[in-house]
């Protein structure tokens, strides 16, 4: 058994570089609106996209896409696939086994707390034992059913918790990707959905950082 984080890595844009041209194609979208397309500079697309969000004009955002490695558990697999404007490709529960040791992972949840970790929460320590013995006792029926009974790894998978870690390929375009940040990190969302939205902003930072001014700049319906 393998116990690991929620991680994300955007696959596209894969560099500043990138991203910027990413933001110029909405620069250029949204200009062909108003016909203003000899007023592009090298960075003009900042302060035209900025007006575009406070207009509420995201059309233009749509012409820019996002493509990110999500590495999740199943209970937010669900969650984030309900967004009808991405596009998601979803590693199959019939590959859930380390090709090498037999392992299955399992994403660990924000409550828990290591075995030789710190046990003053002493309720959160024995909660996090228990999760501990049902993802291992999941993991042993897995195995049992497939080599002990012969069970085909569809049938298998049944025993598997919503823990179990799964890899996520989704592409949005930006105004997608500015709902999903906008609904996904409200103080409502689901905690480990939350986690995993603020790991994506963190990557944005690197290759799409205006993405997160537009975000400041529009409301929880773009």
């Amino acid at each position: 058994m393998k116990i690991i984080s929620q991680s994300v890595r955007i696959l596209y844009p894969d560099s500043f570089d990138e991203g910027l041209k990413a933001m110029r194609r909405i620069e250029y979208a949204g200009r062909n609106c108003y016909r203003t397309q000899d007023k592009i500079t090298p960075d003009s697309y900042e302060g035209f996209t900025e007006r575009l969000a406070q207009r509420g004009h995201t059309a233009p955002l749509e012409f820019a896409d996002v493509m990110v490695e999500i590495v999740t558990s199943r209970d937010v697999m669900a969650e984030i696939t309900r967004h009808r404007h991405a596009s998601f490709c979803i590693q199959s529960q019939r590959y859930v086994t380390d090709d090498k040791t037999g392992d299955i992972s399992f994403i660990r949840p924000l409550f828990y707390i290591p075995v030789d970790g710190d046990k003053t929460d002493a309720k959160r320590w024995c909660a996090s034992r228990e999760w501990e013995d049902a993802m291992s006792s999941a993991e042993v029926a897995y195995a049992a059913l497939r080599h002990d009974y012969s069970m085909p790894s569809e049938d298998a998978r049944k025993v598997l918790p919503n823990s179990t870690a799964t890899v996520i390929v989704m592409k949005c375009n930006v105004r997608e990707l500015l709902h999903i940040l906008h609904l996904r990190s409200s103080q409502a969302a689901y905690p480990e959905m939350r986690q995993m939205i603020a790991l994506l902003e963190e990557e944005l930072k690197k290759v799409l950082p205006h993405v997160l001014k537009l975000k400041e700049l529009t409301g929880d319906d773009e």
